[in-house]
């Protein structure tokens, strides 16, 4: 029996190489095939991003090209000066405003440069009229803006009238304004400019984009 099992042991020690060599081969070879797996599930989950990116991109780009056609069609139907949404961000916090899409008629300057980042706190008066009133018309801006600097923003950009309307959405609240700014003194009757801008309202609030 000692010398089965002597011999045995023996055995079993001269094999030891070779059975090494025969462990080492299966593992390497399932190595191989968990990365390969693995190679694949990640390229996978790549090539799925990419896609989905590429949709939102596109999402995008046909959203904002939407609210474009919003802010003209409300440029020639109130023969405004320009018309612009601002946006107040980041939208947890709200600390900023600015001006997101804006279109202007020939000739006029943009606002987009004088509205970036303006600190709210800087007009608090006139942010909590954006971010609580659904339509807001100031025929006389001189008169009828109470927040001075916000009154100076807008009288320094050339603006004499200015009609705004608060866009909405059930997620996130209050997510920005479009402005319809006149340098003139407008006469358009408030409750075909309330009815305009609420029909541009539900076609612009759940696609506009946040500002980054």
């Amino acid at each position: 029996m000692e010398q089965e099992i002597a011999s045995a042991s023996g055995a079993f020690w001269q094999n030891l190489p070779s059975i090494i060599t025969a462990l080492g081969v299966i593992i390497m070879a399932w190595w191989k095939y968990d990365q390969t797996r693995r190679d694949a599930r990640v390229k996978l989950e790549m090539t799925q991003k990419e896609a989905e990116l590429k949709a939102q991109s596109k999402r995008r780009n046909d959203n904002v090209s939407q609210i474009y056609g919003q802010l003209w069609q409300m440029l020639h139907e109130l023969h405004a000066d320009r018309v612009y949404i601002v946006q107040p961000h980041p939208l947890d916090t709200n600390e900023f405003l600015s001006i997101g899409l804006e279109v202007v008629r020939t000739g006029v300057a943009s606002m987009k440069a004088r509205i970036q980042r303006l600190p709210m706190a800087d007009i608090a008066n006139f942010s909590a009229e954006l971010s609580s009133r659904d339509f807001i018309y100031y025929k006389r801006i001189e008169e009828n803006v109470r927040d001075k600097r916000a009154r100076a923003l807008l009288l320094n950009g050339g603006s004499a009238s200015a009609i705004i309307r608060r866009l909405t959405t059930s997620e996130e609240g209050w997510v920005g304004n479009i402005f319809c700014e006149f340098n003139h003194t407008t006469e358009i009757a408030p409750e075909y400019a309330k009815g305009l801008l609420e029909a541009a309202a539900e076609h612009i609030q759940y696609i506009l984009p946040p500002i980054q």
